[in-house]
């Protein structure tokens, strides 16, 4: 009988079991670490259910994980390789939230997503659609978060994707260009 992921997440959140514990933890501040970073509550939510999900894919039931985390290097260090493999999971399958993206954009966490959002609000101020500046803004702001959100896995690959060598600006404003065309290809 495969694990309950909804069982195996109270047993986390309980903190009863001190290798779940910390384990997600020490994901829960690679999470915090990383650019990917939404706040302290959402990273250890986001632990939670990343250690939950990778011990629910790759385990029929929480013996056999305790019993392959006992087969590693004993104490501290088998936890912190499961948490390094558990957070490289994170990474490869999580998807990037519209409230992520909407956060590193207000904050201006990610200086790449920041440019694009601003350059998208002086297309629309150039455009017939043109409601202000603080309209504008959030218009960008909401097209880019849902465009990023809805065509990249993660941080990472959008910044690949971006990151085309020599172009530097230019690579951002044909990205600002494909966003803002996304939502405007049946205006004109």
């Amino acid at each position: 009988m495969p694990i309950d992921k909804q069982l195996l997440k109270s047993t986390i959140s309980g903190k009863k079991d001190i290798a779940l514990k910390t384990i997600t933890d020490i994901v829960a501040y690679k999470i915090y670490e990383s650019e990917e970073s939404i706040g302290e509550k959402a990273n250890y939510f986001s632990a939670v259910d990343a250690v939950a999900q990778y011990i629910s894919e790759n385990f029929p039931d929480i013996d056999s994980f305790k019993k392959k985390l006992s087969q590693l290097n004993e104490g501290l260090l088998s936890v912190n390789q499961f948490a390094d493999i558990i957070y490289e999971h994170y990474l490869e399958n999580h998807s990037l939230s519209f409230e992520a993206v909407k956060k590193f954009i207000s904050t201006a966490t990610d200086i790449d997503l920041k440019t694009i959002t601003d350059i998208v609000a002086y297309k629309i101020y150039q455009s017939p659609e043109d409601k202000g500046a603080d309209l504008n803004f959030l218009s960008a702001e909401t097209f880019v978060a849902h465009y990023v959100s809805e065509h990249f896995k993660n941080l990472r690959m959008f910044k690949e994707y971006i990151a085309t060598p020599g172009k530097g600006r230019a690579a951002l404003e044909s990205f600002a260009q494909t966003v803002y065309s996304y939502y405007y290809r049946n205006e004109s």
